[in-house]
């Protein structure tokens, strides 16, 4: 556990340095010292919940070469104790990490990557709105997207929903304005689904529609400001709209992926540095392949966001796949070197 602390406060020392070099420039321009050591201190939740199979994986390799450096693996091997017995205290670390990581994760960076976002967008980028390009809107069980084509005046598509989610009606429209709580359309095609035809067309010219959501009135939500129950009942919304939902899935599964994840670098971190002699080339092979993976881990969840968000691979899978392939490569060096 001290090992893993220790590895925590060593990478969110150096975040914070690289970070305030990347943020300094922007001093004077929006951002003040003390909005830049408020954006530092809320950067943390989210380092931690981001970061914490990584450290997990570092403390781990540290502990375990300095357990075979004193020969203690030795020691185990001769009282004929199997491996079990030095997994299972480490297991139980990284059970409270994880367990650590998942409330960080839940209810702490909802709340400060909202904070983040405003710095980031009015003091640093200097955007005058968050809603800019596609946006989305709610109104009970209508769901509006817009699509800006010039001042105040969008391309609109509404989607109507059933209490169970059915589809009822979709309204396409080249043209939309709002004021007065009120929505005017133009060129207008109206789908429902019908019985006896499969869907029926009809098109008007105009079409007003009340509603007190606004283009200014509500955005996207976005997946990192959601906690767990917030993103399951989105994502049902979406799919019964029968709308994409990448991002979200991949949010959602992301939430368990990467606590379980904790407990596979475990396993990762014995393959690598449970040595039962003290070479020091050996353990400094084992040192640099935990930190060399680990990096890799984070690599391979970034690109995994990134596919998952363009549609490329499926979300849940992009979300399992850092912790399936680092797992199962875990567990055959461990298994290898156990000899089955």
């Amino acid at each position: 556990m001290s090992r893993s602390l220790v590895t925590m406060l060593a990478l969110l020392a150096i975040y914070a340095i690289i970070e305030s070099f990347d943020k300094a420039r922007y001093l004077g321009q929006g951002l003040t010292p003390g909005l830049m050591t408020e954006y530092l201190l809320l950067k943390i939740p989210f380092m931690i919940s981001e970061f914490m199979p990584v450290i997990v994986l570092i403390g781990a390799s540290i502990y375990l070469i300095e357990l075979s450096r004193n020969h203690e693996v030795v020691a185990v091997r001769a009282a004929g104790l199997g491996i079990n017995k030095l997994l299972m205290p480490l297991l139980a670390v990284a059970f409270l990490a994880s367990s650590f990581s998942f409330v960080v994760g839940e209810w702490v960076t909802p709340i400060t990557n909202k904070r983040l976002d405003v710095i980031e967008n009015i003091h640093i980028k200097q955007l005058k709105s968050a809603s800019q390009g596609v946006q989305w809107l709610k109104d009970g069980h209508r769901f509006f997207r817009l699509t800006p084509l010039r001042e105040n005046t969008f391309a609109m598509i509404i989607l109507e929903t059933g209490s169970r989610g059915e589809w009822l009606k979709r309204i396409d429209a080249a043209s939309a304005t709002y004021a007065n709580r009120q929505w005017q359309l133009s060129d207008v095609v109206i789908a429902e689904p019908s019985p006896d035809q499969g869907m029926v067309q009809e098109k008007m010219e105009t079409m007003t529609i009340n509603s007190a959501i606004g283009p200014e009135t509500a955005e996207l939500p976005k997946p990192r400001h959601m906690h767990f129950g917030e993103l399951y009942h989105y994502i049902s919304d979406l799919e019964h709209a029968g709308l994409s939902t990448g991002s979200y899935t991949y949010a959602l599964h992301r939430k368990l992926a990467a606590p379980l994840a904790c407990m596979l670098m475990v396993i990762l971190a014995a393959a690598l540095c449970l040595h039962t002699g003290s070479r020091n080339s050996k353990m400094s092979w084992g040192i640099v392949s935990a930190l060399s993976l680990g990096l890799l881990f984070y690599m391979i969840g970034n690109a995994g966001n990134l596919l998952a968000s363009n549609e490329q691979i499926p979300p849940a899978y992009a979300a399992w796949l850092p912790s399936l392939v680092f797992g199962g490569l875990g567990m055959f060096l461990l298994l290898k070197r156990e000899g089955h």
